[in-house]
């Protein structure tokens, strides 16, 4: 499916959207809360005009930016990447959970949007998501 060009951000609203994404991630590895490197506001869709939103970006630290752009089949399968042609906003993503007590985590699915939400869904609702094109 052919989506209209989206306007590339501004500057601005580019920054806001790194800014939304490490509030959001709370500045930590998305896919290993652990120490991997550096951390890196990854774009889930490869970089292209206009994806620079917040539904778009995932912290990363170096070792699973790394272990991403060396597996894209895997990433993409496991919720750590978008397909070019799929709106990230629909598409989902795998994150960790703070438990209820706060102590403990737990990975799940979840869809992201613009301003900093996130949505958890179940692992049928992501598997219908990405199956039916997101």
């Amino acid at each position: 499916m052919i989506r209209p060009k989206t306007p590339k951000p501004t500057k601005v609203q580019e920054q806001a959207a790194y800014a939304i994404a490490t509030g959001r991630d709370a500045d930590t590895c998305q896919r290993c809360l652990r120490d991997c490197g550096p951390i890196a506001r990854d774009h889930r869709q490869n970089r292209q005009p206009g994806n620079t939103v917040a539904s778009n970006l995932v912290l990363l630290g170096l070792g699973c930016h790394i272990w991403k752009t060396e597996h894209p089949a895997e990433a993409l399968e496991q919720g750590w990447a978008v397909p070019r042609w799929a709106d990230p906003a629909r598409w989902p993503a795998r994150r960790w959970f703070r438990s209820i007590n706060g102590v403990t985590f737990s990975e799940g699915w979840a869809l992201y949007d613009d301003i900093g939400t996130v949505t958890e869904i179940t692992d049928q609702e992501a598997r219908d998501l990405m199956e039916g094109g997101g």
